[in-house]
This record gives C-alpha cells, structure tokens and sequence, in this order.
C-alpha cells in the first residue's frame, strides 16, 4: 500500500544561482554503474517536455537546443532528445496518452500525483530509494526534505521512493486582506484587524463614496461565484473564523478529515448572509466568475477583497484610470481575537520518475544535484551562472531556468528568510542584502525605483508588501497543509461532483435562499453521497 502523509503548492521566479558540488560530476559512479563509463559516447536521455510560446531564446538557441542541454553534454556527457513536446496547456492530456501506450521516456519530467500512481501501479518507473542516498548531494537531500519529508513520503509506495517530487513553497499561498489605502484615508477609516472592522470598512465602501465620483457604484466585500479560487476569494475570511475550506485535514485521533465539513464553517456562512442581507455583497455573486469579479475589483467598483500574494498583479491594471490606487495587504483578521491560520495547498507540484527499463537511474539525481547546487549554491550570484537562469534582451530580462531538465523550489523556511533579506534590502536601500537570498531578488530593483518615483514597479513593491505581511502575520508556524496530498478511487469519481454541491449549498446560504441550518444538511448529504468513503479510504492509506 502506498504510504501517503501530509503534504505543504506557487509560482515564483527563482533567484539567479551557482556551480555544481562534486558530488554532481561526471564521473560519480553508482551501484548502478558510472553515467559516463565510455566517455567517447554520450549517453542518450530521452524526455518528453511541455514549452510556451513567449519562452525566449539568446540567438542561435531553441527549445532542443540550449544552454542547459550543453551543460549537460560537457558535465555528464548527456545528450538530450525530446521524444515528443507539447505547449504547456496540452502536456498532461499528451503525458496520459504516452502512459496509457506503456513507453514513457527514460524521465519523466512533471508528472501529477495521479499520473505517477498509474506508472507506478503498472509497473513502469524504477526504485529510487538506493540511488537517491547514495547520489543526492546534503543541498538536495535539505531542499526535499525540508518540510519534514513529506513531499518525499508522497513519492513513496510500499517503502519504496519511486519518484522525486518538484516542491515549491507554500508560505506564499496564505489568503490576505487586500483593502484600498486611498479609499481608507480619504473616509478615515483605520486598516480593519478584525472581522467586525471588515464589515464596517465594507460599508463604508458601499455607502461613503469612496471615489468621490458622488455616484453609486461602489460595492462592499469583493468575490466570486468559485468561493475558494486564489484571487477574490472567501478562504481568508473563513479562516478569521479557524475554518479551513476545501482541505484535507489531520484531526487530534490522527485521522484526515476534510475541513469544508467542521463546523466553524457554519458560523463563518451565518456572518457572510449577514452582510448579504445589509447589501454588503453583490446581489449577484453567485453569477460572476472570478475573471469577472477581478474586472469589477480593477475597475474600482470594490476596495476589499481576499486573495493571495499576487493579486494586486490583476488589481493594478486599472492604475492608468485611478493613478492613486494604493492597496494594502493585512493577514485574515480573527473573528474572536484568537490567532489566525492560514490554509495552504502541498509542497509537492509534480513528480521526475524513472523509465524502470534506463540504465542510468542516477542521472535524474546528479541533475537535481546540479540545479540545487547552481540555484541555491554559495556561487549562485557569479554570473557565469546567472545565465542559466536569464539573460539580457534589450530593455527585458528573459528567464530560462526553465528549461533544465529537473529543479526544485526553495523550503518554507529558505524562503521566509529570503523574503526577510529582501524587505531589509528595500527598506535600506542595501542590495547587498541580497547576497544572501535564494529567491526573489528581482523584486528590488523595481521596488526601489517605484519609491524613488523613478520607475514603475507598482506591481511589485505592492507584492513586496504582502512578502512582509506573510512573514509577520503567518511565518512558518500559522500554516496548515494539506494533509493529503494523493488521489483514492472514490475522490477520483466523486469528489468533483461533491465539490459542486458545496460550492451550490454555500451560495445559497449565503444568498438566503437556503436556511442557515442547511448546512448541517450538506455535512450529512457530503458523507452519504461520497465523502465518508473517500475519508476512509484516505485513512486506510495512512
């Protein structure tokens, strides 16, 4: 049976980074045998891989053609053939075709947790439990067991390591209040820490005319008919009442439940019909998509909403209209004064597995190695290892990080002490600081020049701002992961299905169209249509 353990998901750029450990080198060899045995004859690595259309390329260079796959010819003697490509949108549906066929690649590069589980069941990808100890350097063995190896566990079956997950961080994916700072001085009103603070800002912005344009069409609390999406959102609000929506969680008896069905929730909806009721939410959310909402939030209609780190990246498009929009970002104000958590995703975003037919099984490791090493290694800041991750094209910097083979993002930890060396690096106007941070340097620079008035960072000094907000409001110790980060038999057919009745059950109630206590109906229908087998047979994996 597999093993299965909690899990900690993001998209950030990496810090442009370093050289390869020893431990990396060409001529390591293994119980596998040396990946270089005749150093007159490459070794062939096939792969399937997935590219866009606004990747770009120094001159001379393509996708098939890089400054990575020369690395790796002059590192590893490696020679890279794609057996197939698709653009990024048609990869997994190509990657489930190729599967079904049986002939995966010799790696296959990011695949989900169920595309692994179906290799792996049929018999297709190689143990990696011995050579991932004996070939990964500390730097790799640090990064993906920096959460407490449970990105790792989720990759393991049987007590065998079958796959190496890509992990991110999850500390950006807390679900923030973002409120209008011109709005809130213009009617002087103080940034809400709590709750009943929300509420009166949100009638303040309905009522007050915040814009001063004297005509009304202004709107209260801001989201969409998704509920729980990553941008205009009700998750940071539910959790200012320690309920955590759509997430697999690990009880006192140790057992996984599922948090859309505690009953926190129903206090958090009785307060959302509420503000229903006073016309503090639109009359007609429950037809507006998130893409919708986000138009209305841009164009000025709304001051406050939930959302991620990120978000000001689609509320700042209406600047050009509304020069003086200046948005604040605070952590999910507590309902009861009580400390609040954050629910966040996994740390695992895919998977590298192992065609188990490859002779050299250790390469996927000694490439891991290699980008651990050049992205977070002590030499990370020399430039002849920054053009890996980007290069100069005119005014733009192009990223290419992507197109290595294998790569990982930093831990939880790593990042937050990132985040903090680049606040102090902008606060004191210091890039040295930055010297020792991992991942978003490329913040600074415009961040600087939109305090300086010199440039047009707008997007991400406000994103800086939620860095800060993050680390002083969440850090490390007020996340809660997931708990399960794997697929049953019955989550695969039911749970979209239960998915949709949640979100229709909620929409209701806090459009009154159903009663409050239509929600300890829900948690009943939620067990008996699916939920309850899901949940043991999440608990039966464990």
């Amino acid at each position: 049976m597999r093993k299965i353990a909690a899990l900690s998901i993001s998209t950030v750029l990496l810090a442009l980074t370093a050289c390869s450990s020893p431990s990396n080198t060409k001529d390591t060899a293994t119980s596998n045998g040396s990946a270089t045995a005749d150093p007159n004859k490459p070794i062939e690595l096939r792969v399937g891989r997935y590219s866009l259309p606004t990747w770009g390329y120094p001159a001379g260079d393509d996708f098939a053609n890089n400054i990575w796959y020369r690395h790796y010819a002059d590192k590893f003697n490696l020679k890279v053939v794609h057996d197939w490509t698709a653009l990024q949108n048609e990869y997994n549906e190509k990657l489930n075709i190729v599967i079904a066929s049986g002939s995966i690649p010799d790696i296959v590069i990011e695949a989900s947790t169920n595309q692994l589980e179906t290799m792996v069941k049929a018999g297709m990808t190689a143990d990696l439990t011995d050579v991932f100890e004996k070939n990964a350097s500390d730097l790799t063995k640090e990064i993906l067991t920096g959460d407490g190896g449970l990105a790792m566990d989720s990759a393991t079956f049987d007590g065998k390591l079958m796959a190496l997950p890509y992990t991110t961080s999850v500390i950006y994916e807390p679900s923030l209040l973002w409120v209008r700072q011109d709005w809130l001085d213009k009617l002087k009103l103080p940034v809400p820490k709590t709750i009943d603070e929300v509420i009166a800002v949100a009638k303040a912005f309905k009522e007050q005319d915040p814009d001063g344009n004297g005509i009304d069409d202004t709107g209260g609390l801001a989201f969409s008919n998704w509920l729980f999406d990553g941008i205009t959102s009700t998750t940071g609000f539910f959790n200012g009442y320690h309920a955590y929506p759509q997430s697999w969680l690990k009880g006192e008896d140790g057992k996984i439940t599922y948090g859309s069905v505690q009953p926190e929730m129903k206090n958090a909806l009785a307060k959302l019909r509420e503000m229903y009721d006073a016309g503090l939410i639109d009359p007609e959310f429950g037809m507006k998509d998130t893409t919708k909402v986000t138009e209305e939030v841009s164009g000025g209609k709304y001051g406050i909403s939930y959302g991620r780190c990120w978000n000001v990246y689609m509320y700042g498009t209406g600047l050009e209209g509304q020069p003086d929009m200046i948005w604040t970002p605070v952590a999910a104000p507590s309902a009861d004064g009580e400390d609040v958590f954050a629910n966040v995703g996994t740390t695992v975003v895919s998977y590298y597995a192992v065609n188990k037919d490859y002779e050299h099984p250790e390469i996927l490791v000694q490439l891991l190695n290699d980008y651990n090493e050049m992205a977070y290694g002590p030499n990370r800041n020399d430039p002849e290892v920054k053009k890996f991750f980007a290069f100069e094209k005119g005014q733009t910097i192009v990223e290419q990080g992507h197109l290595s083979l294998a790569r990982t993002l930093t831990t939880d930890d790593a990042t937050v002490k990132s985040l903090e060396y680049l606040i102090e690096a902008i606060e004191k106007r210091d890039p040295s600081k930055l010297d020792q941070a991992l991942t978003e340097t490329g913040k600074y620079e415009p961040s600087v020049a939109y305090l300086d008035g010199k440039g047009t960072g707008y997007m991400e000094y406000h994103q800086v701002k939620a860095f800060k907000t993050i680390v002083e409001g969440y850090g490390t110790d007020h996340l809660i992961p997931q708990a399960y980060g794997g697929t049953t038999e019955t989550m695969l057919n039911k749970m979209g299905i239960l998915g949709d009745y949640e979100r229709e059950i909620f929409t209701k109630i806090i459009m009154g169209a159903e009663p409050i206590d239509a929600f300890d109906t829900f948690v009943s229908e939620w067990h008996k249509l699916g939920g309850q087998q899901i949940l043991d047979e999440i608990n039966a994996s464990l």
